[in-house]
């Protein structure tokens, strides 16, 4: 016990020299994504709210009654705001839409109007999207095509059912005074719809904000590829080294514990120094994450206390791919790609609500996943003790098997 706590300030003297060079790294690389994640939601995300789906409207449109009904809902309703229609022939929908200035073409068939006048509706309007545009666009497209389907139908429906029963009934006086009203009433519902219900906004993924949430991921992306600037810590070490301490009574499960909370100590220092720039940021809102409206720097202390799991299990995850390899070149590689493969499967970069079920199922129950569902649950305010639990089973897993192969390594050499 005593020589292996010896072990650990040994390593700790010799990580911290490295400090210095850690912290100016970190800082260097921080101010680089800080300055694009700014640009980035400023000019991107955020200056999405002013932009519109653009769609193309081709077809038949002799008759008037659509003419009338693409300048309201363009002049009218709600949708104008997100959706513009613009009417066009079908070669120039189809340029435009390979330049991708359209988002999709609805496409109106010959004779659509008579066979809803005569209640056939056997002509679908034909909605045409990419096949690469399966996200939320073409989901919220999708429900307003049926949506609008519905309203015509049962409007039809209505209408047709009211005027059959005045006919038999003898009333053509007040048939189309009657019909008249009722068309204006159908057409104050479709418009006042937004009066119906109430949007409530539960965020970007996880119930946080785009900027609480990208906050998070690009913290934790930058966590999970530290490994690879601070490489020569691992790499440096002869084969015969851990053979050495061993016969010096320090054995494998000693040489990792010693080796591997220097090197945690060495990264929640750098990650504590990161803090101190991002405390004046929030101090000045230079930085805004509405989750922390208010309240300036304070919840930096407890966010940095609730990140220590996640920089152990991570520490831990790098610690053990360094052990798997022995040459800088295959060791920084290995990082690189673990780190960029896990981040992007588990949502760093996109909400995992994005991707295919089975895919969002396996990066939720990656490490990365893991830690994710828990800092954002911390920055968010609500704990996520199932997700608290799977980073550090991730870090006691990792641990042993690092000690494992060290140990392997020992017995071999």
């Amino acid at each position: 016990m005593r020589k292996g706590i010896a072990y650990f300030h040994i390593q700790l003297k010799r990580v911290m020299k490295t400090f210095p060079r850690q912290a100016a790294v970190n800082l260097l690389v921080c101010l680089c994504v800080g300055v694009l994640a700014a640009v980035f939601l400023r000019d991107g995300i955020l200056a999405g709210d002013s932009q519109k789906y653009r769609i193309g409207v081709v077809g038949d449109l002799s008759s008037s009654y659509l003419g009338f009904g693409i300048t309201a809902i363009q002049s009218l309703d709600d949708s104008r705001f997100m959706i513009e229609l613009v009417t066009m022939t079908e070669k120039e929908a189809e340029e435009s839409f390979m330049r991708g200035e359209l988002y999709a073409i609805v496409e109106l068939p010959e004779g659509m109007m008579d066979a809803i006048e005569s209640g056939r509706n056997d002509k679908p309007i034909s909605y045409i999207a990419s096949q690469g545009q399966k996200g939320i666009g073409t989901m919220v497209m999708g429900q307003i095509v049926d949506v609008a389907s519905t309203l015509v139908t049962s409007s039809q429906s209505a209408i047709f059912g009211m005027q059959t029963l005045m006919l038999e009934r003898g009333m053509q006086e007040e048939f189309w005074d009657a019909t008249n009203r009722l068309n204006l009433l159908l057409i104050e519902l479709v418009v006042n719809r937004s009066g119906l219900y109430e949007v409530e906004v539960l965020g970007i993924a996880n119930g946080l904000s785009v900027e609480g949430y990208y906050f998070c991921s690009i913290l934790l992306f930058l966590l999970l590829l530290s490994g690879i600037h601070n490489s020569q810590l691992f790499l440096h070490k002869r084969v015969d080294e851990p053979r050495f301490m061993k016969s010096r009574g320090v054995g494998a499960w000693s040489q990792v514990a010693g080796e591997y909370l220097a090197y945690l100590c060495l990264l929640l220092f750098c990650t504590a120094l990161l803090f101190v720039p991002l405390s004046f940021c929030l101090e000045k809102e230079l930085l805004t994450i509405p989750e922390w409206e208010g309240l300036g720097a304070e919840p930096l202390s407890g966010f940095l206390f609730a990140l220590l799991p996640v920089m152990a299990m991570f520490a831990a995850l790098q610690f053990l791919l360094y052990e798997l390899v022995t040459g800088v070149v295959s060791g920084i590689l290995l990082q690189f790609l673990c780190g960029l493969g896990m981040g992007y499967l588990s949502g760093f970069f996109y909400p995992a609500a994005f991707f295919p079920d089975s895919m969002e199922r396996i990066g939720r129950l990656l490490p990365t996943g893991q830690a994710l569902q828990y800092v954002d649950g911390s920055v968010a305010g609500e704990g996520n003790p199932r997700a608290a639990c799977g980073v550090l089973l991730y870090l006691a897993v990792f641990l042993a098997l690092s000690a494992l192969v060290r140990r392997n390594k020992i017995g071999r050499g």
